[in-house]
């Protein structure tokens, strides 16, 4: 056998592992949704929740009130579930391969905190940014627009002055730090009930997903995935550096504006009727890497599959912890945290090269 048999070889062998990687995740956020069906506050049976899962897809639905309880509340929370991990784990994936830094992610860029204004304002202050808004709405609209003004002020800032990478990061924590000061002032003065709300706003429930939000919140992220994924050649470029991606006929600014704002709209998408779920978009992208390296046509799917399979093993835990379960930021950030220091352990090398 040839050298050059053998390098095509290993090659293959390769890729192989990483598909594989990616198929192993969609297995088990697959086997994930059909077991939190059967997980929550109301005891039904996994065995019975797929049963009615199947059943309302067939048309045989029943009159008993479980069975609608379990497609009307359970199985939006489980789509919604895989959607946000998906979304955000993506979202961390293009952050850090923009700005080649391990730690970017929406919340260092301030976008997850200027969804939390928008949110505070509503369920504080009850302002409207779109008057003719009314009603739950107002919270999820308010979220969206602020966590997009982050981005907002870099853009037009990099078109005043060209700005590093590492500027571009500063400036989303000093929003960020801007944001929460503001948050914290107004959540001071605020009523014991809007309080609670906005905690729950802040920590993340994906419990709050329902089949009306569904469309919009899929349909978007699935979108700006697949675009963030033909891109993929484009982001591979930027490994090489501002001038190295000149020199190959690619403009880094301009791929890292164009990127963010298709990130923050993917961010804003989810988190306006999430919450800020925190620590997937950190950590993601992270354990994506290590094992399909950072190729964005395999990274990309890698950490979608990944952070939807996280999420969705999270949400379960969260809805059978404490008497009416918990948030799933909280269990997301318990399993989050040390998983990042195991891999900041365990990683010899950088998976960056």
């Amino acid at each position: 056998m040839s050298e050059s048999d053998v390098l095509r070889k290993d090659y293959r062998a390769s890729n192989h592992r990483k598909l594989l990687f990616t198929a192993l995740f969609v297995s088990i956020a697959a086997a994930a949704f059909f077991l939190t069906l059967g997980f929550g506050v109301y005891e039904i049976s996994v065995s019975h929740a797929v049963e009615v899962f199947f059943d309302h897809l067939s048309g045989n639905i029943t009159d008993e009130d479980g069975d609608y309880y379990v497609w009307d509340v359970r199985v939006p929370r489980a789509i919604g579930a895989i959607v946000t991990g998906a979304a955000l784990s993506v979202a961390g994936a293009i952050m850090q391969n923009d700005f080649r830094n391990p730690l970017a992610e929406p919340y260092t860029m301030g976008i997850s905190s200027g969804a939390f204004l928008g949110a505070v304002l509503s369920i504080v202050c009850g302002i409207s940014v779109i008057p003719f808004v009314t009603g739950t709405a107002v919270t999820m609209v308010n979220a969206f627009l602020f966590s997009l003004i982050p981005t907002a002020i870099i853009v037009t800032l990099s078109k005043f002055r060209k700005m590093t990478p590492a500027a571009m990061i500063l400036t989303g924590v000093a929003v960020m730090f801007l944001f929460s000061s503001i948050c914290q002032v107004l959540m001071v003065t605020a009523p014991s009930e809007s309080l609670a709300d906005a905690y729950m706003w802040r920590v993340g429930d994906i419990g709050r997903v329902s089949w009306s939000s569904l469309p919009l919140m899929t349909v978007a992220s699935a979108v700006i995935i697949v675009l963030l994924y033909t891109m993929a050649g484009k982001l591979n470029v930027m490994y090489a550096g501002d001038r190295g991606a000149l020199t190959l006929g690619e403009s880094a600014s301009r791929i890292r504006l164009v990127t963010l704002v298709l990130v923050s709209f993917l961010t804003a998408s989810v988190v306006s009727y999430t919450g800020t779920i925190g620590f997937i978009g950190l950590v993601g992208p992270h354990v994506a890497r290590i094992f399909v390296g950072s190729d964005n046509r395999y990274l990309i799917p890698a950490s979608a599959a990944f952070g939807a399979a996280f999420i969705l093993l999270a949400d379960t835990v969260a809805k059978v912890s404490g008497a009416n379960g918990l948030p799933v930021g909280v269990i997301s950030s318990m399993i989050g945290g040390p998983l990042f220091i195991w891999i900041l352990i365990r990683q010899r090398k950088s998976a960056w090269a």
